[in-house]
């Protein structure tokens, strides 16, 4: 590596406080170890309300423009307008430093600035795609959704360097994009367990002691299966009538799920938190007795390493990278995606039989230590601004 800083410039959608899925997070532990690692980090990203349009934290750069995007507000038109406001705060921050060396991007909703900042300046661009609209909605079934797909695919071809968090991923960027499988790096993501160690805050919802708490956390969509993990709460009931699912997070499909879960008469058994903070999410993770992400499309899926970091039992759709990071019978257990009866089951065997609970949770406990760390990750990361700027870049893959 060259004895001066790489200066790079990150374009995210998402980064605390707004976050919407797991880009945000994925973004914000990546840049704090970058800059652990001596890289010089600057983000843009959207205004949020009370945050300051720059403010420095773990040594990143931040700087928020235009605005945060508001419900029932033109999607297309609000991306356009805060790209537009990126590119005109990326050309004033790089005559500040001195100019940037590397440009990511993240996804394609920052992808018109980071193309056209990597074209400015005449320097390399690397991007994460960290889902495909294909794959969100298992299709393109409208204009828009093809017109996203295009954008997804003009990112993946123009960067120097594909970045993706899964072999399943890699392969999906290359049969939707065309980009070589062999020209897509995989870095898998990574989880910070310090970030789980402090006292978890009981949230201002009650739990009483007895409950034994089924946890989801994640966005309301058809892709993440709740409602496969609804369908399957009557039967766990059956077995285990204390059991009670919360499901933390907001979406589009939340009328839905609670008019599903009404229907089958577990109403009073399923909570919905609505968003939650870290200190609700990880007291809920210490008092569950299992997690599940029942997804049935899923990159990544973040939230399984979260559970593990927290010594929590996980239960996940056998699917995408969520297969990838869950050993069966090991570090957790796999069910096929969208099948509500072996869901159902799998919950059961876990509420029930705390030998295998303990064996999984320390199973995973000692993977997420060993495998998934920011530090690793982070280090892979700047291999790879290092070989786009020496112009050697290949694709890699850790793990």
């Amino acid at each position: 590596m060259r004895e001066d800083k790489v200066k790079v410039l990150i374009f995210s959608w998402e980064y605390p406080p707004h976050m919407v899925g797991g880009l945000g997070q994925h973004v914000y532990d990546l840049s704090r170890f970058l800059v652990k690692n001596r890289v010089d980090v600057h983000i843009i990203t959207p205004r949020v309300k009370d945050y300051p349009d720059f403010q420095e934290e773990n040594g990143v750069n931040i700087h928020r423009v235009g605005s945060s995007y508001r419900d029932g507000e033109n999607f297309k038109s609000w991306t356009f307008r805060f790209n537009s406001e990126a590119i005109r705060e990326a050309v004033a921050i790089n005559a500040q430093v001195g100019g940037f060396d590397v440009v990511h991007a993240h996804d394609w909703l920052v992808a018109y600035a980071g193309r056209s900042v990597a074209k400015i300046f005449e320097i390399p661009l690397v991007t994460t795609i960290h889902a495909t609209e294909h794959g969100r909605n298992l299709g393109l079934h409208n204009r828009m959704q093809m017109e996203i797909n295009e954008i997804e695919k003009n990112l993946a071809l123009e960067a120097e360097q594909v970045i993706c968090c899964s072999s399943y991923m890699q392969k999906e960027i290359s049969t939707l994009f065309g980009r070589p499988g062999e020209d897509v790096v995989i870095i898998r993501n990574g989880v910070d367990p310090g970030a789980f160690i402090s006292l978890p805050q009981q949230p201002c919802f009650d739990i009483p002691e007895k409950e034994k708490i089924v946890f989801f956390i994640g966005r309301l969509v058809p892709e993440k299966g709740v409602w496969c993990l609804i369908k399957a709460l009557p039967n766990v009931l059956e077995h285990v009538p204390e059991a009670r699912l919360y499901i933390g997070g907001r979406g589009p499909q939340q009328r839905e799920l609670e008019k599903l879960a009404a229907d089958l008469g577990v109403r009073d058994r399923v909570v919905f938190t609505g968003f939650i903070y870290s200190e609700e999410r990880n007291y809920l993770y210490y008092r569950a007795g299992v997690a599940v992400f029942p997804s049935l499309y899923e990159p990544f899926g973040i939230v399984a390493l979260e559970a593990m970091a927290t010594r929590t039992p996980v239960i996940v759709g056998d699917v995408g990278g969520l297969a990838e990071i869950v050993e069966d019978g090991v570090t957790g257990l796999k069910v096929p995606p969208g099948r509500h009866e072996e869901l159902a089951e799998a919950i059961i065997r876990i509420l029930t039989d705390q030998s295998l609970a303990a064996a999984l949770e320390d199973n995973a406990s000692a993977m997420v230590e060993r495998v998934f760390n920011w530090d690793v990750i982070a280090r892979a990361t700047i291999r790879v601004y290092e070989e786009v700027l020496h112009g050697s870049s290949k694709a890699v893959i850790n793990l």
